[in-house]
């Protein structure tokens, strides 16, 4: 049986039988099961099952937004893009099909809506709607089309032959990532539109479409949760990255940070080419996050669009652009290790080291460490203690690292706008501090980057040759 973050029933979980989710379903639901219920048009929000086509056109969020937990359990989606307001419980009853409890007895997460309330608060003070105002500020908006200006001249000599071209259009590329970014959370702008296309500034980075269903939906809502969080596979073939991982004779090789930099150079080039492939063949992500949306055309499209666009772009025009072919493939790899690099140095550190990993909640459920029932079984507190922030009070590194400086406040409100999390930065550490939650900020970019390659080091070594992999791990 599998359970969803707040341990209620899980539809979506790998290791449910059909016929046993067919069974518990109607053990469940004390709704007329008149007319069938399938499970794959279902939104299951603490354990309940809720039939919302008939409301994703008037979704206030646009329908991109409440498609991506169609067929799920989206507990943690609903949850924490529903933070300021309580509205949506009064719509979302309208269209219960599969009942276990009333709204009204859901297990609510105590800790978070303590952090809710207090940041709402400061927001406020701040002359912030948290409703209203969460999506991008004027300044930030600035920095949106300054970083597309860059963007865009790069690309132009890029397209004209010039390594130099190559090299920054990775630069902006990387920057467009806050736009990109932003809008992947429909935090961009309350706008549905700005946020739909706005993802797409994310192209040099990875594929847009796969990347809701890898980070928005999955790496978001079950942080370093071994078989759920697909972030923690992306680099099997190369790093050890996770306890629960087989070791292998060339994870030796991770305590060369050279080997690691090769690793790191090639993310950008697996998110754009490697993954959409697999994702298109397989329709699932590392076997984990089911591609439930390939029956929309536009989403295919979308997908291999992006797929080929980015062959043509960055691997083949080159060749078309430089006097030789010499150059042409220096220009090519330039660009893919430069993003590719940039982009792991600021994303991989924000959960790859060890107190993080070891802090993911189905490790708090089942250890036997004595913590309050409030921090224990507390979906908003597993995602403070699995994520790290550095820096955090400079301006520069913001900037540079596309607000993944604040990757803790940024988990726990994935909806409001980046350039809005430092705000709420002293009020979210207190409140932690207060209730006994680890609360981990690296005074530089250093510091955190090193408490990561300590990790790998420590994961070069085969240390337990006898333990038990996951069911997905001992497939392969």
């Amino acid at each position: 049986m599998g359970f969803s973050q707040n341990g209620n029933y899980d539809s979506s979980s790998p290791d449910v039988d059909k016929s046993e989710l067919a069974k518990e379903k109607k053990q469940l639901s004390d709704v007329a099961m008149s007319k069938a219920v399938t499970s794959d048009k279902i939104w299951w929000i603490h354990g309940n099952g809720y039939d919302l086509t008939k409301f994703v056109e008037r979704h206030p969020g646009g329908k991109e937004a409440i498609l991506l937990g169609r067929g799920r359990d989206c507990t943690a989606l609903f949850e924490s893009y529903h933070i300021f307001s309580n509205e949506h419980w009064k719509v979302l009853d309208k269209f219960c099909v599969v009942k276990n409890h009333k709204s009204s007895d859901r297990k609510k997460d105590a800790f978070y809506e303590i952090l809710k309330e207090r940041a709402a608060s400061v927001l406020k003070e701040k002359g912030i709607h948290p409703v209203n105002d969460r999506g991008a500020n004027l300044s930030r908006t600035l920095h949106y089309l300054l970083v597309i200006g860059a963007w865009l001249a790069s690309g132009y000599w890029h397209v004209k032959g010039s390594v130099l071209g190559s090299f920054l259009f990775a630069i902006f590329g990387w920057l467009m990532g806050a736009l990109g970014h932003d809008a992947g959370h429909f935090a961009a702008s309350r706008q549905a539109w700005v946020n739909e296309f706005g993802v797409w500034a994310m192209s040099l980075i990875c594929n847009p479409i796969v990347w809701q269903h890898q980070h928005t939906y999955a790496h978001h809502s079950f942080t370093n949760e071994f078989d759920k969080d697909p972030d923690l596979h992306h680099f099997d073939a190369l790093l050890r990255v996770h306890k629960n991982i087989r070791h292998r004779s060339i994870h030796n090789h991770q305590t060369n940070r050279m080997w690691v930099a090769v690793a790191y150079a090639l993310v950008c080039f697996g998110t754009c080419f490697w993954i959409p492939w697999g994702v298109l063949a397989s329709g699932t992500l590392h076997g984990i996050v089911e591609w439930q949306d390939r029956d929309r055309p536009s989403k295919e499209i979308g997908l291999k669009f992006h797929w080929y666009t980015y062959i043509f772009v960055i691997m083949v025009l080159p060749f078309f652009k430089h006097e030789s072919t010499l150059t042409a493939a220096f220009a090519v790899y330039v660009h893919i290790t430069t993003i590719g690099i940039v982009f792991a140095i600021f994303s991989q550190i924000n959960h790859l080291n060890e107190p993080s990993l070891e802090a993911d909640l189905d490790t708090r459920k089942t250890c036997g460490a004595s913590r309050s029932k409030i921090v224990k079984d507390s979906w908003a507190a597993a995602q403070v203690e699995t994520s790290n922030n550095f820096a955090s009070g400079s301006l520069l590194w913001h900037f540079l690292s596309n607000g993944l400086n604040h990757q803790i406040e940024h988990h726990l409100f994935p909806g409001l706008n980046h350039g809005h999390l430092h705000h709420i930065v002293p009020i979210v550490r207190d409140t932690c501090i207060e209730h006994g939650v680890v609360y981990k900020s690296y005074d530089t970019w250093g510091d955190l980057m090193n408490a990561t390659l300590e990790w790998y080091e420590k994961l070069s070594v085969d240390e337990r040759p006898t333990q038990k992999f996951s069911s997905k791990v001992a497939a392969e």
